[in-house]
């Protein structure tokens, strides 16, 4: 049984919270004026992928240590994948639609990756 605080957990709501973050920039990013669009659009693409990406490999990692299951790598790694193809694959022929579109839904199989890591961890540690 746990005693204390679940850092785990807490790493993978960070994981969750920046994957809906990253689907807000997407969704409003295109809305903003041009030149705050043009400040703010390289260098959150890489802030957010860099936070993402430290935080959703600890949390990976630190709940794989506690439950043991496999059954979250493919989330992860899909979610990843798609985020990639739609940050790096600029010449994959997406489009500005298809980035977002490809970018949501990496973002929805990484939020269902982490709320499936937190709940394994928690039910491994409740048996």
């Amino acid at each position: 049984m746990l005693t204390g605080p679940d850092d785990a957990n807490r790493i993978d709501r960070a994981c969750v919270l920046l994957a809906v973050a990253v689907s807000l920039h997407c969704l409003v990013a295109p809305w903003l004026p041009p030149r705050m669009s043009s400040i703010a659009g390289g260098a959150a693409h890489g802030i957010f992928a860099a936070f993402l990406a430290v935080t959703s490999l600890v949390a990976t990692v630190r709940g794989w240590g506690r439950h043991r299951s496999g059954r979250v790598v493919p989330w992860v790694a899909a979610g990843w994948i798609l985020l990639s193809a739609a940050r790096f694959g600029s010449g994959t022929g997406l489009g500005e639609v298809g980035e977002v579109l490809v970018t949501l839904l990496a973002s929805v199989l990484l939020v269902v990756a982490h709320q499936l890591n937190r709940s394994l961890a928690y039910w491994h540690s409740r048996t």
